[in-house]
């Protein structure tokens, strides 16, 4: 990959980091009982990092070293954007129908992430191999996590669900880190 195109990967990666603080931020407010102000920055932090998905998907579909990694991040992109789109039902009041999307949007990312661990944990080359693969799992499990918490809103026990999507959001938010970091001290 050139300067180029690590720059755009590593700038994908602080997008990440950002759309999953924002996330988190926006689970923590859930917890308080301020929902609508949460479904909106919820919603917001998965446009963000499906956006920083997006970029890294991009640049490395180009890369045929990097096909595997390329198809976990555009799953993830996927994943998130079904999870932004979630919203909108969520803020129209229509629960049973934002909640249902909601979880496949995780579950998808979920799968977007533990691909993105395999090619990272494949990558025998990676000064920083076992840090970037540990960040994508952590993402993969906060977003398996996520989804779970979103099951439990469908049966109506929201307390149960606000706690796992504020743990679930965490967990996402310190796997991009690692990752990002990761990424940006690569040579």
């Amino acid at each position: 990959m050139n300067e180029e195109k690590k720059s755009l990967d590593v700038f994908g990666a602080w997008l990440i980091v950002a759309g999953t603080m924002v996330n988190a931020s926006g689970e923590t407010l859930a917890l308080t009982g301020a929902e609508q102000a949460a479904f909106k920055a919820t919603g917001a932090g998965n446009a963000i990092e499906a956006s920083g998905n997006a970029l890294q998907a991009a640049v490395r579909s180009g890369d045929p070293a990097n096909r595997i990694g390329a198809l976990g991040a555009w799953v993830q992109a996927a994943g998130n954007s079904a999870n932004a789109a979630a919203r909108i039902p969520l803020l129209s009041g229509d629960l049973q129908e934002g909640y249902q999307l909601d979880v496949i949007g995780n579950a998808v990312q979920s799968i977007g992430a533990a691909t993105e661990a395999i090619a990272a944990s494949s990558a025998r080359d990676r000064l920083f191999r076992e840090q970037l693969t540990a960040g994508y799992l952590l993402i993969a499990g906060g977003a398996v996590i996520d989804a779970i918490s979103g099951v439990y809103f469908l049966k109506e026990l929201s307390q149960r669900g606000r706690a796992l999507g504020w743990f679930g959001g965490y967990l996402q938010a310190t796997g991009a880190l690692l990752a990002a970091d990761a990424l940006t001290n690569e040579p």
